[in-house]
């Protein structure tokens, strides 16, 4: 197996040194390193140079974001399998070796091999991956059942980082998307599920950055940006459309969950007084077959429930600060 390390990174200098590090330590080394510098401007492509020389392949493009970096990895890239790995996190030693290891035992059917993986920079992630998707398996190797339907619930037990995929499956699907802001690794291996069999590690061996103030992108998931919105938008329209799910047990599930992200959508506009685009929203809820009296009612419930919801959180916590001013009385 011939493997090469992907690493995309943009103005991550310190960190990306440091995942390099853990690529060097790997008790079975990669065959190829590959750092793609989407446009950094701290002096990355230098300090990967002055330590690492031409033991690390630097290529470096305009600012174009990570799909574009991994693409353009992916396109340079020598070896039969890439193993990616975001520059702010960190390999564990054994991570390469434990994965080539359940692919030669599982066999050539399996095109894509994952870790579990251990949260790092915040003290409140105490959950592994696997347990925050509640992925119980027994220790080992194995293959996973149904990854399509996981990835459809929105109970993957993955991260890209820790993914090891046969590169010639990206020919088939495209590589990934580069008009999603958010969502698009969860894109690229919903597609890959139609295309091979999934198998996993079952240790964490792979270390990923949450540091509340270096979350980046992954803090849109919380707001209401429309980057969001309309990167959900695209990624489940696109499913839709696939030959793969028309048709068959996948569709209901993801045209419901473009239902509930429409529904957010325009509630998130009308939230920020932008009628028009809140009623545009409104509209594609109305085309998916509900009526216009339906959509709005829904839109009054979903809010009056979220006031409730509010409101029962200020009264415990009022309560909780009763409780504590009365018990440091007594």
């Amino acid at each position: 197996m011939i493997v090469s390390a992907l690493i995309p990174t943009y103005n991550r200098r310190v960190q990306v040194l440091r995942a390099l590090d853990s690529v060097f330590a790997q008790t079975v080394p990669v065959d190829e390193i590959i750092v793609v510098d989407d446009g950094s401007t701290d002096g990355t492509a230098e300090a990967i140079h002055g330590r690492h020389g031409s033991r690390v392949s630097v290529i470096r493009q305009e600012n174009a974001g990570v799909s574009a970096a991994r693409n353009r990895g992916i396109r340079e890239a020598h070896g039969e399998w890439i193993a990616f790995l975001d520059s702010d996190d960190m390999w564990l030693p054994a991570k390469i070796e434990r994965q080539i290891e359940a692919l030669t035992t599982l066999g050539g059917e399996f095109g894509l091999c994952f870790t579990d993986n251990l949260f790092a920079g915040n003290p409140n992630m105490t959950l592994s991956v696997f347990q925050e998707a509640g992925f119980q398996v027994a220790p080992g190797l194995g293959p996973l059942e149904e990854p399509t339907k996981r990835l459809i619930a929105g109970r993957e037990p993955f991260f890209t980082s820790s993914l090891l995929v046969r590169r010639s499956l990206f020919e088939d699907i495209g590589g990934f998307d580069e008009t999603l802001i958010v969502g698009e690794d969860s894109d690229m291996v919903f597609r890959l599920s139609f295309g091979t069999k999934f198998c996993f590690v079952a240790k964490p061996l792979v270390e990923v950055d949450r540091t509340p103030s270096r979350i980046g992108l992954c803090d849109l998931y919380t707001t209401r940006d429309d980057r969001k919105y309309d990167s959900f938008e695209r990624r489940y329209t696109k499913w839709l459309a696939m030959p793969e799910v028309a048709g068959t047990q996948y569709e209901r599930p993801i045209r419901e969950t473009l239902r509930e992200f429409r529904y957010d959508s325009a509630e998130a506009k009308i939230h920020q007084l932008r009628i028009g685009p809140a009623l545009g929203e409104i509209g594609r809820i109305s085309a998916m077959g509900e009526s216009y009296i339906s959509v709005f009612t829904t839109l009054l419930r979903r809010k009056l429930a979220k006031i409730r919801r509010s409101r029962g959180v200020l009264g415990a916590t009022s309560y909780a600060e009763l409780s504590g001013k009365e018990g440091s009385a007594l």
